[in-house]
């Protein structure tokens, strides 16, 4: 809009989006009557035309209106200038930043957009001319497990569920020594802000966070690291977490707990159900009975219930098992296995010893034993004739172990052989002055690799022998011992030689004299 002496006149722009109210309403408040028919004439035909709408000029035209708006967040504050009729009197960019200041506008202030606002006459919308800054909250410390504790609560809920394993559904969670098990993300501290008033905004604080640290855990030298201290079995108890190094059953290993594979030692208080598999890489201890299961540990495994089989239970450990009795099983200990009133028709395997001697009877009978030292029992066989074998003096471990190392000695001898010729045709050569430096170094390499020969049939010599003593001090000392009856029925395996009792004996020792089975009196 321009005030010219003659009149007021009006210019719309192309592109420019105004309204006839918008326009109609500015130029009531200069005090300016025009028709409305005018006003749409120019909107819609004569844009980018200036044209004369009033022969008068209102007072009030030299000065431009100014008006200020600072948002809620006091982060921006704006400015409206409203131009005066007459181009000539727009505000300077010092007016507009003495209203800033007059609304206590005081900070951030742009005045490069004062000066465009200014130059470029920008009126009649509203400009973003200071800025404060904007708080940064700070971010709390948070911890990210390193372990899936979903595990301890495994869910089934799709249509196939029966297809799943229900047995494949236990809650063990193994975490071993040094082992991370959580990391603490530091908090990140906040900055404060400071709005256009130029009054400070308060950032939201950070707030620190520790590792659930628990029995048997560790924090890093930098405090970020929740590490395991041992082996053991993860829980989460009152939002800590520890590491166990019993893995604990309070009833039976059924299809509540699922099959149990624990680093550690696992105790049972209850029973181990028909078809679940308790593997542990120590100790295993079981309260009740062991039904038609599998159990394997590392170390020993007690029974106090005994295993009731039915010709399927499989139970194997790296040190004695213990049991009060044991039925229809397959049982192997690479120590000693001890049980307190019977073994019934199973087969039953000791690296050392099998002792059925606790009880009034302290039977064995039906199956198979075998033994690398002894088999003692009170009762072997049964009035019925029931077909018992016992077997002592061969350790299938010592045998596998001393085959192996045959095995090693035979092919180290056949290439020490095909080096010696190599090298006993390359001496022949150079006798005749038939060597050249090629063969030479052959026989360099040659006679390298014999000594690296020997020496290795050296070392595989001395385990021999010191395996054939082994073995030999077995069978020297090999005895089967029944401290009450032993029926007829039995057989009595000792280094390939078998011996069938015909008669009842009382109170015997079998063992192993001159190439024959010979005994005497129970000791």
């Amino acid at each position: 809009m321009y005030a010219r002496e003659d009149g007021v006149y009006i210019e719309v722009k192309p592109g420019k989006d105004v309204s006839k109210v918008e326009i109609i309403g500015y130029l009531k408040r200069q005090g300016i009557e025009v028709e409305g028919n005018l006003i749409d004439e120019i909107i819609d035909q004569r844009r980018g035309e200036i044209v004369k709408i009033s022969d008068e000029v209102p007072s009030g035209t030299g000065e431009a209106t100014i008006e200020v708006d600072i948002s809620e967040d006091g982060i921006e504050a704006l400015i409206h200038i409203i131009p005066p009729l007459d181009e000539t009197n727009w505000p300077s960019p010092k007016d507009l930043e003495d209203e800033l200041k007059k609304a206590g506008v005081t900070f951030g202030i742009k005045r490069d957009l004062l000066e465009k606002a200014c130059a470029e006459k920008i009126g009649h919308q509203w400009m973003i001319v200071a800025e404060g800054i904007k708080p940064i909250d700070g971010e709390d410390a948070h911890v990210d497990l390193k372990v899936d504790l979903e595990r301890l609560k495994p869910k089934v809920d799709d249509p196939s569920a029966a297809r799943v394993d229900l047995r494949e559904l236990g809650a063990v969670i193994n975490v071993f020594k040094g082992q991370v098990l959580a990391e603490k993300i530091p908090p990140k501290q906040g900055r404060d802000g400071i709005n256009v008033l130029g009054k400070p905004i308060k950032a939201k604080q950070a707030r620190d966070k520790n590792l659930p640290k628990g029995n048997n855990t560790e924090i890093s030298e930098d405090g970020l690291k929740l590490i395991a201290a041992i082996d053991g079995n993860l829980v989460v108890r009152d939002g800590k977490l520890h590491v166990m190094p019993v893995y604990e059953v309070d009833g039976d290993v059924d299809y509540s707990v699922g099959n149990v594979n624990f680093i550690g030692s696992v105790l049972i208080k209850g029973s181990v159900r028909d078809g679940f598999t308790v593997i542990a890489g120590s100790d295993i201890q079981v309260g009740g009975v062991v039904e038609a299961a599998n159990l394997r540990a590392s170390g020993r495994i007690l029974i106090r219930g005994g295993i009731r089989g039915m010709g399927r239970a499989h139970i194997e450990a790296e040190s004695d098992i213990i049991a009060l009795f044991i039925d229809q099983s397959y049982v192997k200990s690479n120590n000693n296995v001890i049980v307190e009133r019977s073994i019934m028709h199973s087969t039953v395997m000791a690296t050392e010893k099998i002792t059925v001697m606790g009880g009034r009877r302290g039977v064995i009978v039906g199956g198979s034993c075998s033994a690398g030292f002894e088999i003692s029992c009170v009762t072997l066989g049964s009035e019925m004739g029931t077909k018992t074998e016992v077997q002592v003096g061969i350790i299938p471990s010592l045998q596998q172990e001393l085959k192996i190392i045959l095995q090693n000695l035979e092919d180290l001898e056949e290439k020490l052989n095909s080096i010696e010729n190599n090298l006993a045709y390359i001496k022949r050569l150079e006798a005749q002055g038939m060597i050249d430096q090629s063969k030479r170094a052959l026989m360099l390499q040659l006679s390298k690799a014999k000594l690296r020969l020997q020496s290795s049939v050296e070392f595989y010599d001395a385990q021999r022998q010191k395996l054939e003593g082994e073995i030999l001090r077995v069978n020297e000392a090999c005895r089967v011992k029944v401290k009450g009856a032993c029926y007829p029925g039995v057989i009595i395996n000792m280094r390939g030689i078998t011996y069938i009792v015909r008669d009842r004996m009382e109170y015997v020792t079998f063992y192993f004299d001159k190439g024959e089975i010979k005994f005497t009196s129970y000791s």
